[in-house]
């Protein structure tokens, strides 16, 4: 009901019946003052006294009026305090009649609802803050459990790099079996990202990781029994597969972490979390430095291998131990999603697509599904069809993708040709660096790995470097008067070209002054963490081009595209160089000035691919 205007209408309405000659008209119109009637005397005492009563009933009306103006004002002023010139604005209606309709309004609008603006105020407040998310505290437990398992992934897989050398001198392996165990791992997990990204669409993730692990915890146990097959006259084959259903199983790590942190974690605080997490990636290189030539001292003689021998029997039993510690807690603590609703996402501007955290070599494709709001008002995944759905809605996905677009975009052979120089020598450098150094400056195994951890801090270093120097250099460059402060197309294609030189020139430039084997060790350590460390400045290179090239939908198809062919080409370099060494092994020294050369020159076309050939304009919306 709105009782000030029924009021006003009541008025009006009687007014217009008493006389003809009013002077108000609709109250949606104007709000006027009766005027009163100004009467002509005549000699007719009936007209004299019909004129007197108009004159009274007038008056009579006119006291109405101002009774209701004073209730109304009572009652305004009684609702909110916020209306208080109302009634300037309905008596001064003849300077300004659209004053008086908006005035009605909003003196309808409080009388009918008093508390709406109070309720709208504390919606408003109430959004506010539900927009404001946080990551569950049950979830901090979870994530200390993932950046271990990235420390345990890379401490399992540096560390072959390490036991070879113990290993090849017991067995007696040649350089190209020693490539052959080396490369196995990469061949393995190539294999095996892209199915179980996707399986990660339709399985759980805790369920997964959990597979996993146990599977590379029980390759890593095996691989001493398989080594000892292999040496007492079998073929290589038991040893090479279970180093490969170790990669293989490694691989279940990015895709699985990837949906865990989009079931917990607000997309706000994603980057810090995954930064967090990645960071065990590092620490596991630098501990497997440092931790296994410790541990195989420890080992030597209780591990089942002769006394003189270290023991790196001792060392995969015991990381291999560690794997299936780690499953306990994970056990008992993870779940795919928290035990409330988080309403991380929204429901609007949701596209589903492919995946991944474009970080590294994850060529993994997780299938990112669109929030629904159910019948509760909550915002969840649908559900609807299952399993069997989310596959239809992956392969309608993947069979959309623009491949031939793909195909034909120079810039996407310019990421693809740089990605593969990248991995050529930086799996090199990961799996051969301790071997070089033991065999062309005499040191043990302890010293070797020592002297591996210099180029892993330096890539470090370039990794973290790279991003902010390279957002630095595009606000610099578009902050001038005439860009507006808009980074522009030719800018932003400049930014990457000059870091994936650095990325790909500077270490060509290292690792071919390396190729002259300089005297001092510490000098090819100096050169070997040049080359490292520049070589990460690819993150802000070709690592930063796929989210300019590809919009959304896209990016992670388009990075796994370009990835996966540079996993399968870092595989194949360390198998390459064992076998230069085994042929060029008559020849002191010759064999790793050819490795170096050959990786130099790598390098430097896989920089001229990507100065000729990419841009940052966008292709794939």
């Amino acid at each position: 009901m709105r009782p000030l205007s029924l009021l006003l209408h009541a008025a009006i309405g009687l007014l217009g019946v008493i006389t003809e000659s009013s002077a108000f008209v609709c109250p949606t119109c104007t709000l006027r003052r009766p005027t009163p009637l100004r009467s002509q005397y005549g000699h007719n005492r009936y007209a004299v006294q019909q004129q007197l009563e108009e004159e009274s009933r007038l008056e009579k009306t006119d006291a109405i009026i101002t009774d209701v103006d004073e209730d109304s004002l009572a009652s305004i002023d009684t609702t909110t305090q916020s209306l208080q010139t109302t009634d300037a604005i309905i008596t001064d209606v003849d300077e300004d009649s659209l004053t008086s309709i908006n005035t009605d309004t909003t003196i309808t609008d409080v009388d009918e609802d008093p508390l709406a603006s109070i309720n709208t105020d504390t919606t408003t407040q109430s959004l506010q803050a539900t927009s404001e998310q946080t990551i569950p505290p049950e979830f901090y437990p979870i994530l200390a459990l993932c950046f271990c398992v990235t420390l345990l992934s890379a401490l399992d897989r540096v560390a072959m790099s390490i036991a070879i050398l113990p290993i090849s001198s017991e067995f007696g392996y040649s350089e190209t079996i020693k490539g052959q165990i080396s490369s196995a791992v990469s061949y393995g997990y190539g294999a095996a990202i892209l199915p179980i990204g996707l399986a990660v669409s339709v399985v759980s993730s805790r369920l997964l990781m959990i597979i996993g692990v146990c599977l590379w915890s029980l390759a890593t146990l095996g691989t001493p029994i398989m080594a000892e097959l292999s040496s007492n006259g079998y073929i290589l084959l038991p040893l090479l597969s279970i180093r490969a259903i170790m990669g293989a199983a490694e691989a279940v790590v990015l895709p699985t972490m990837q949906r865990i942190l989009a079931n917990w974690v607000p997309p706000e605080k994603k980057a810090t979390t995954l930064a967090i997490i990645l960071s065990g990636f590092q620490l596991g290189t630098v501990s497997a430095y440092l931790v296994s030539p410790w541990l195989m001292d420890q080992m030597s003689g209780l591990d089942g291998g002769a006394a003189d021998i270290e023991g790196w029997r001792g060392m995969f039993y015991i990381y291999g131990v560690a794997g299936l510690v780690w499953l306990l807690p994970w056990y008992f603590l993870a779940k795919d999603s928290p035990s409330a609703n988080n309403n991380i996402g929204s429901v609007e501007d949701c596209t589903e697509t492919l995946v991944n955290t474009m970080i590294e070599d994850d060529a993994s494709l997780v299938f990112q599904e669109c929030l629904v709001e159910n019948e509760a008002g909550e915002i969840t995944k649908d559900n609807a069809g299952g399993a069997l759905k989310r596959i239809q809605d992956i392969q309608l996905l993947v069979q959309s993708a623009p491949w031939s677009d793909f195909l034909r975009s120079r810039g996407v052979w310019g990421m693809m040709l740089a990605h593969g120089a990248k991995n050529f020598e930086l799996y090199n450098l990961l799996a051969w660096t301790p071997t070089f150094f033991n065999q062309q400056y005499g040191l043990n195994t302890k010293e070797s790995a020592l002297f591996s951890i210099g180029p892993s801090i330096c890539g470090m270093i370039g990794g973290l470097t790279a991003g902010n120097l390279a957002d630095f250099m595009l606000v610099k460059l578009s902050s001038g008067d005439s860009n507006n402060g808009i980074v522009t197309i030719e800018t932003r294609t400049n930014v990457r070209k000059i870091f994936q030189s650095v990325a790909l020139f500077g270490p060509a430039t290292c690792l071919f002054l390396l190729s002259s084997l300089p005297e001092k060790a510490t000098t090819a350590q100096i050169l070997l963490g040049g080359a490292v460390g520049l070589q990460a400045m690819d993150a802000a290179g070709f690592g930063a081009a796929t989210q300019e090239k590809a919009g959304e939908r896209w990016a992670g198809l388009l990075y796994s595209l370009t990835s996966l062919p540079g996993v399968m080409i870092g595989s194949i370099s360390v198998s390459v160089t064992g076998q230069i060494l085994d042929m060029m092994s008559s020849e002191e020294g010759s064999g790793w000035t050819t490795v170096f050369q050959l990786n130099s020159m790598v390098c430097v076309v896989g920089a001229f691919c990507f100065l000729f050939l990419y841009d940052s304009k966008k292709e794939f919306d």
